[in-house]
């Protein structure tokens, strides 16, 4: 009986943690973003993000800084209420990158809720554990639309090997020169530029708006509020299994002759013919 006992001592901490492991499957992604909305729940928002963060974890606060040097010696947490779901997640057919994003609210006791969308990048490190990669959001007036979840396996998992620094770098300079190409044609020709390098199912997430699905549905609303959108790309990483990246940098937006910064985080995926194109974009304000 002691024994017993003893073997459930040493197995718990592992089984605790294994949710938080990836296998493959866009499940273990999930239940490692449910893990950081529990801690989020019981210890406060400061304590989760440090929990699932690493050396290299950005946050949009709002310009992106690294998570540990922000919360480095913080001592308090929000006493806010902060919930979130995922809607829409994927992982790389490599099982070591992925992404969720979908709404939130925060409320407190005294005054209303802020309701919102959220978008989280995860990596795996070496001991296969999800670890956030970043962390960004936009808010809205309370929801009136109902999502419909998209939540996808990939198609062909398999095991990649760790490539060498100089061909991590060739990768992501390859995502780095496509948003390049994407920014540079927003400048000459918007809905050119919209037309050759939004998916067919791509959302955009833009401020003060609930998400808008579907490249012709985004071209369209752009058009209809008169908003033009230039951007300059920053940095970009690339999961091994070579079908999803992101990009992230900051963006003019202009509207009514009003122009305003923001940062944008771009998703891209290779599709047909090994195309990039990109899948979801949020443009988050650069000033509080």
């Amino acid at each position: 009986m002691k024994r017993y006992i003893l073997l459930l001592i040493l197995i718990s901490p592992a089984f605790k943690s294994f949710g938080q492991l990836s296998n493959g499957r866009v499940n273990s992604l999930i239940a490692a973003e449910n893990y950081f909305a529990k801690q989020a729940q019981e210890k406060g928002t400061v304590e989760a993000i440090l929990k699932v963060s690493d050396q290299g974890t950005i946050v949009f606060r709002p310009h992106p800084i690294n998570a540990k040097q922000l919360y480095y010696k913080t001592t308090s947490n929000d006493a806010g209420s902060l919930k979130w779901e995922p809607f829409f997640a994927k992982i790389s057919r490599s099982g070591d990158w992925g992404f969720t994003s979908g709404p939130f609210s925060y409320s407190t006791n005294s005054a209303s809720p802020i309701y919102g969308q959220y978008l989280s990048i995860w990596h795996t490190n070496n001991k296969g554990q999800w670890k956030l990669s970043l962390d960004t959001r936009i808010s809205h007036q309370k929801p009136i639309q109902n999502q419909e979840k998209n939540i996808t396996d990939p198609n062909n998992y398999r095991f990649f090997r760790q490539l060498s620094p100089n061909r991590l770098k060739q990768r992501e300079d390859m995502i780095t020169t496509t948003d390049k190409l994407f920014s540079n044609t927003l400048l000459r020709n918007q809905d050119m530029a919209l037309e050759n390098f939004l998916a067919k199912d791509t959302r955009l997430l833009l401020q003060g708006y609930e998400p808008i699905i579907g490249k012709e549905k985004v071209i369209n609303f752009l058009n209809q509020n008169k908003i033009s959108i230039s951007t300059i790309p920053l940095a970009a990483n690339r999961a091994l299994g070579s079908d999803l990246a992101y990009s992230y940098g900051t963006a003019l937006i202009s509207r009514n002759n009003t122009e305003n910064k923001y940062y944008y985080v771009r998703i891209w995926e290779s599709q047909e013919e090994f195309k990039w194109n990109v899948i979801l974009e949020i443009f988050s304000p650069a000033e509080n």
